[in-house]
């Protein structure tokens, strides 16, 4: 049964065009490699550690640490972001194998543009952290009830940081990053549609079959951080802050689930 206090609008199905369209705006009017080359030396007035920070929002295991808390708080909200989640991966995937385009450091020098970390060189296309970070943003906005939704606008803020993070740090065209964002919204736009269409119990009550097997990926999730650079030497300081929020939130998650149990 859908929950009408949560129904996604119409005109929501169509906001994955508007990356698309500035897309082809900007190579009507552009030479990729140009706009690549002046994104990536502006944004050198910003200092390294912020795009390290703002690219972390595209890892997988980073959101879902920062998310844990909806374990408790809203578990319907994270269910939807789950769901997108797996759902533009697959996408990001199969479609970066079957172009296979190169990247930036494949095709120009180096030594031109600036690089955090190791040069990446293969299947460019789309940009899949940019996908999850527009994918999470789109599934918890529209899985919150209308009068809830206004607070949540910032997430697509840092969603656009995630994506210019992409250009920043050498590893993406910005071709790549709007077609992210088109399946990043797409993606989580079917991701709040298909929570909201599961049984309540299934995705509000944190004794759920399916809340408590999101929780149990939250321990690897845990492990994960601790023992796997997630992107840049750099990104070990959030990566540890973002393992004490996931293991506070499993430490809340454990009682409320166990208490659902033995009702």
């Amino acid at each position: 049964m859908i929950n009408q206090s949560v129904r996604i609008p119409p005109w929501a199905w169509g906001l994955w065009v508007l990356p698309l369209m500035l897309w082809l705006a900007v190579s009507l009017t552009t030479n990729p490699s140009e706009l690549f080359l002046r994104i990536n030396q502006d944004a050198r007035v910003v200092p390294d550690t912020v795009w390290v920070f703002l690219n972390l929002f595209g890892n997988g295991w980073f959101v879902f640490a920062l998310t844990a808390p909806l374990l408790v708080l809203a578990p319907r909200l994270l269910v939807a972001g789950v769901i997108g989640g797996a759902i533009t991966g697959a996408l990001s995937r199969s479609i970066k194998l079957t172009l296979e385009m190169p990247r930036p450091a494949s095709v120009l020098d180096p030594s031109t543009f600036h690089i955090i970390g190791k040069p990446l060189t293969s299947l460019s296309m789309p940009s899949g952290h940019t996908l999850t970070a527009f994918s999470l943003a789109t599934a918890l906005y529209f899985s919150a009830s209308p009068e809830k939704r206004k607070p949540f606008i910032w997430v697509f803020l840092i969603a656009i940081g995630a994506g210019l993070a992409r250009i920043a740090v050498g590893a993406h065209w910005p071709a790549d990053v709007m077609a992210g964002a088109a399946i990043g919204l797409f993606g989580g736009i079917i991701g709040a549609a298909l929570a909201q269409r599961l049984p309540a119990n299934a995705t509000t009550s944190p004794s759920s079959w399916l809340i408590r097997l999101i929780g149990a990926s939250a321990l690897l999730c845990l492990y994960m951080l601790l023992t796997n650079q997630m992107d840049f030497v750099e990104s070990w300081p959030f990566q540890y802050a973002a393992s004490v929020v996931i293991f506070i939130s499993i430490l809340f998650f454990i009682p409320a689930t166990l208490r659902g149990r033995s009702t």
